[in-house]
């Protein structure tokens, strides 16, 4: 890894002394709002069981035991050098931006302080894991002890990114892109 980065990381760790992971998750929806400390969902996701507070949860926001521990093991690759660099184009600006609209720190809704937090919690967390994330080491490495997730704007998130994944899927399986490249057997 460049020495670059190293000291980029170093810098963000040891300057930023009050850059402490997240504690607490706030989790808001319209005027319900429910807390879950990171430690429970760490619990979870290693022992499988969860606590009394997890269950009811999920039970209010609808949520399956399989699904959630899926949520919180899925690990992606985030290599360091090319994640800093798309994080800091204009391209990712906008997906940070509109990604700060639905993870922010508890109580701030200053988007641009919002925006170097999760920058800040997707690098670290990257450095700290083998460049590699998952929920939790996300969460760890996010630079203040309350997040919140605003549960609403999440949905319509999640809701986006199932219909552009359906018209993907539609253009890439369509019976005229067949026909045109000779593929098809009508």
């Amino acid at each position: 890894m460049n020495l670059k980065y190293h000291y980029i990381a170093l810098s963000i760790l040891f300057f930023i002394p009050s850059a402490k992971g997240a504690e607490n998750i706030f989790l808001y929806k319209g005027t319900f709002n429910r807390t879950i400390q990171i430690i429970e969902l760490n619990k979870f996701n290693r022992t499988k069981k969860p606590s009394k507070k997890l269950k009811n949860l999920m039970k209010i926001t609808n949520q399956k035991e399989k699904e959630l521990l899926k949520i919180l093991s899925f690990e992606i690759e985030v290599p360091l050098k090319t994640s800093s660099k798309l994080m800091n184009s204009k391209i990712g600006e906008v997906f940070l931006g509109r990604l700060s609209k639905i993870i922010y720190p508890n109580k701030i809704s200053d988007i641009k302080l919002s925006t170097k937090a999760i920058r800040s919690g997707i690098l670290l967390s990257s450095y700290n894991n083998n460049q590699k994330i998952n929920l939790i080491d996300f969460f760890k490495a996010y630079p203040n002890k309350d997040v919140a997730i605003d549960l609403n704007a999440l949905t319509k998130a999640l809701n986006k990114v199932d219909s552009l994944k359906e018209l993907i899927e539609f253009y890439a399986n369509s019976p005229l892109k067949k026909l045109k490249d000779g593929r098809s057997s009508i």
